[in-house]
């Protein structure tokens, strides 16, 4: 399976985004309107991933993420960096037609603040090439970055995959490796990405009825001066906590306000 992003939707998230901002200038909303306003559904077929988790600084970290979010490893010196890649045939936002598209997520794994979820990630950046996806998000309060040229290639033949979020994607990283599908049983799971918001916490949850956790040999490169680089203490990580390849034929998202 080869991806690459393209330029077919550049004019259109731009100006999505300027209409983003400038509702944001308008008198506040009631809270209904918010939630009508900021909810929406994605759906998801056809996905490849590879999940890497990393330990970073506490001290570092915390100074990340809002105090009402507790660190995985809160009360230790090191705690868990999260970095997702995926990749999917077809990404439909609320009911619409379905396009390829693909997905970079970076956070810290946190304590599940609602009790739900199999792992629960605070998110620190979301790259995407879907238009759509990317304005929805920002809308409802991730500083979601669209990404029109980001590249995915995934070999299943070769065993590889390359990841690569270049301009203007900031900061900028690729993920490459070697990946290995696994035979096992596919099992649920449920994950979750938060984001603080200036109106509450707003939950991005993610079903997958038939997962296949498979294993992987990826590494994460970026420049040791940006703010990944000096989060993770460097240019590479190696994923020595985790380090997976996943596939699932189909999974269900919904993006709202949750407070806990």
């Amino acid at each position: 399976m080869y991806a690459r992003g393209s330029m077919k939707f550049l004019s259109l998230a731009c100006v999505l985004v300027t209409g983003c901002a400038v509702d944001a200038q308008g008198t506040e909303p009631t809270a209904e309107a918010q939630q009508e306003i900021r909810a929406f559904s994605v759906n998801f077929t056809n996905v490849v991933e590879t999940i890497g988790l990393e330990l970073v600084p506490t001290d570092e970290a915390r100074a990340l993420v809002p105090e009402e979010f507790v660190l995985a490893g809160e009360a230790d010196p090191v705690t868990p960096l999260t970095v997702r890649t995926a990749y999917a045939d077809g990404i439909s936002v609320n009911g619409g037609t379905a396009t390829p598209g693909a997905v970079v997520q970076v956070g810290l794994v946190v304590v599940p603040p609602d009790g739900t979820g199999d792992v629960n990630s605070y998110t620190l950046w979301y790259y995407t090439d879907h238009a759509l996806l990317a304005y929805k998000l920002i809308q409802a309060g991730f500083q979601a970055q669209y990404v029109p040229n980001l590249e995915v290639d995934v070999s299943l033949t070769d065993s590889d995959i390359y990841v690569r979020v270049p301009f203007p994607g900031s900061p900028r990283l690729v993920v490459e490796g070697s990946i290995a599908p696994s035979g096992a049983p596919p099992a649920p799971f449920v994950a979750n990405w938060w984001v603080s918001t200036w109106h509450g916490p707003v939950k991005q949850s993610t079903t997958i009825s038939s997962l296949l956790f498979g294993g992987a040999d990826v590494a994460l490169e970026t420049n040791a001066a940006n703010p990944l680089g000096a989060l993770i203490g460097g240019s590479t990580a190696e994923f020595t906590v985790l380090d997976s390849f996943n596939q699932f034929p189909s999974a269900q998202t919904t993006v709202a306000l949750a407070p806990f």
